[in-house]
């Protein structure tokens, strides 16, 4: 995480910004601005991998839908965040908005970068949880590993995890299940 000026800022002011380097990615964390690289060809594997089996699921079965980044979540007015996937439950459809989601999505996966993993661990699990998403996976491309959070009385409880092999399961996304070799196939 890099910190980009030492001032809280609001989701508003933020938006009105338009000096932010090329090349990076840009989230507003508890008012702070925070600049990230692009993700990895591995984090891009994942991400591709796992949307796929998560938003064919979701369509097939007419549970909602997804998105994957670059796509904004506004929580507050402090935490405007880009998660890796997202899912929007049909009945929680009205967050869904023209140029952003705002509200807690039920689901949202964050895979984990150098750069990202203390904030993904940190401020934006306590974001998530805060907000009250539903469930949080962390993907862990470098062991190979897969994390599944579930929102019980307003803290996270791992529910599932596995590494290399294996499978893990969604409550949220009742009869989704992921192999996890697939997630970190190509």
């Amino acid at each position: 995480m890099v910190a980009v000026l030492e001032k809280t800022y609001t989701v508003s002011e933020f938006l009105e910004m338009d000096d932010f380097e090329a090349g990076f990615l840009y989230e507003l964390i508890n008012g702070e601005i925070v600049r990230r690289a692009s993700p990895s060809t591995d984090h891009q594997r994942a991400s591709r991998n796992l949307f796929r089996q998560i938003d064919s699921f979701v369509l097939n079965n007419s549970k909602g839908e997804c998105f994957c980044a670059p796509y904004d979540v506004q929580f507050d007015d402090y935490n405007f965040l880009q998660p890796d996937i997202i899912f929007v439950a049909t009945e929680n459809a009205g967050i869904i908005k023209p140029g952003c989601i705002k509200g807690a999505p039920d689901l949202l996966v964050e895979i984990l970068s150098p750069g990202t993993h203390k904030d993904d661990r940190g401020d934006k699990m306590k974001v998530y949880r805060r907000s009250g998403v539903r469930e949080y996976w962390i993907v862990d491309p470098r062991n190979k590993s897969i994390e599944v959070y579930t929102l019980k009385d307003s803290d996270y409880e791992l529910t599932f995890f596995a590494m290399e092999s294996g499978e893990i399961a969604s409550q949220v996304l009742e009869g989704l299940t992921i192999a996890v070799e697939k997630v970190f196939e190509g």
